[in-house]
């Protein structure tokens, strides 16, 4: 998922200045105004009423725009949902890199779990499949085609057969045991709200403090050498960059064309 790249505001102009009427802007930065419009109220009712749910008449409602609007940007619901979710996974890995960056231990993975858990608060989104909305990313992944699962867990296993290689991690376990038993937590983690009431659910710090603390156990070694996390941040930044998609947000759309709001 690559950066967002927000519009920036454009000095006035002379004549404005004057008093007159500013410059229009291009039309690039009314259609990306318009995009993030979108990709709002898509995100809003992703969290309210979940991916199988919500309809891409339901997003034209909340958005206050007509349908084939929404077909200007991205061809069906599956594109559009993708591309909303992709830009709050780019918001929560840049909150997960700024908390990684301030923490001296930040990469050792244990402190990378505790961040991730924690950063996930910071996005609504995020925040609801944590909390058990699993429809969300069981709808996220089902609209991926094989090759770009394929490339998500193939990065996955690159990042810890380096973590490995530098000794950050235990290495008599086979890498694609650590990937699947890691992966079948996060989504235990991630389904059990389902299947718990709510009175049985720990918190989110109760969480975050035994996840960190199962994984420093299960996969560090006792003593980690000097320079371990700064090995360790390094390790995570290429991994990171691997997994993101070099486009901004993914569209699918036809040609621009007028359509009525």
């Amino acid at each position: 998922m690559a950066t967002v790249n927000h519009p920036a505001r454009r000095p006035p102009s002379r004549s404005a200045q004057r008093g007159q009427l500013p410059d229009r802007q291009p039309a690039s930065d009314g259609r990306t105004l318009r995009e993030e419009r979108l990709l709002d109220a898509a995100t809003t009712l992703l969290v309210r009423w979940g991916y199988r749910k919500t309809t891409i008449d339901d997003v034209a409602r909340e958005a206050g725009v007509g349908k084939g609007t929404i077909y200007l940007h991205w061809q069906d619901k599956n594109a559009l949902f993708r591309a909303a979710i992709g830009r709050e996974q780019q918001r929560f890995n840049e909150e997960l890199q700024r908390r990684i960056d301030a923490d001296p231990e930040g990469g050792l993975l244990h402190r990378i779990a505790t961040h991730g858990m924690l950063a996930a608060r910071s996005s609504p989104l995020v925040a609801a499949i944590v909390g058990g909305k699993s429809d969300i990313i069981g709808g996220y992944f089902s609209a991926l085609d094989p090759g770009s699962l394929r490339q998500l867990v193939g990065s996955g296993e690159g990042y810890f057969r380096e973590l490995q290689r530098a000794g950050l991690i235990r290495a008599d376990l086979p890498v694609s045991v650590i990937t699947y038993l890691l992966g079948a937590l996060k989504m235990g983690m991630f389904n059990s709200p389902v299947l718990l009431s709510q009175a049985h659910i720990p918190s989110v710090e109760q969480l975050t403090e035994a996840f960190s603390d199962l994984i420093r156990r299960w996969l560090e070694p006792e003593h980690l050498a000097a320079g371990s996390s700064a090995r360790g941040k390094q390790l995570w930044a290429e991994y990171l960059e691997r997994v993101t998609e070099p486009e901004e947000y993914p569209q699918e759309a036809c040609p621009e064309k007028e359509s009525p709001e």
